[in-house]
């Protein structure tokens, strides 16, 4: 009795897959594509050295304070040229008063200079921000290339504060890097690598 119900339960469950295929999909369907997921890890600080972005954006960055630095000093200046003319003004020996006024017209002026140099600071830390973001945005359509190409869902920037382990096969830094040096023009001739500036400009960390 066992040994016919068996047979009867067989030949329904051949019954069902006769007009499948070997994959299992019914013959003349069109299985669906598989869905993408997974996630990637890019490297950006170590994509920007391999691709040279690193020195050209700590050179700009250099630039810029020199050009801060410059605006500064000839403030200095001429702040410490009003002030001498002021005190020519009370002559060699000023009284009680005209000390006084000098006190305060030195302190205004301090205040000022810090002012100043706080602004230019900030001035500084958006413009390194700014390079920061623009490279970010050149990366993303090779982001989306190589992320399509390997079937990932996400890509994140490896911060190790962050990623406490990363597995190699995830990381998509190097393949990233190919394809945007590939993509960039030829140059007609080699030129010499501008030496390396005090300073960095992260691009994972924010």
């Amino acid at each position: 009795m066992i040994f016919r119900s068996l047979i009867l339960i067989v030949g329904i469950l051949l019954g069902t897959l006769t007009g499948c295929n070997r994959d299992g999909a019914p013959q003349g369907v069109t299985s669906a594509p598989k869905p993408a997921g997974g996630v990637g890890v890019v490297d950006l600080d170590s994509l920007a050295k391999q691709l040279g972005r690193d020195v050209e954006m700590n050179n700009a960055v250099q630039e810029r304070l020199t050009s801060l630095n410059s605006k500064l000093t000839t403030f200095q200046n001429s702040l410490n040229r009003l002030f001498d003319e002021k005190k020519e003004t009370f002559g060699e020996e000023p009284n009680e008063e005209q000390q006084k006024q000098l006190a305060a017209t030195q302190d205004r002026m301090t205040s000022q200079l810090l002012e100043s140099k706080r602004k230019g600071e900030n001035e500084l830390a958006v413009y390194k921000q700014q390079l920061v973001d623009q490279f970010r945005e050149q990366t993303k359509p090779v982001l989306r290339e190589v992320a399509a190409a390997r079937g990932l869902s996400i890509v994140v920037p490896k911060n190790n504060l962050l990623l406490l382990t990363v597995d190699p096969g995830v990381e998509i830094t190097d393949e990233v890097a190919k394809r945007m040096l590939a993509s960039q023009p030829p140059t007609s001739e080699p030129s010499a690598e501008k030496p390396r500036r005090r300073g960095t400009t992260e691009t994972s960390s924010r």
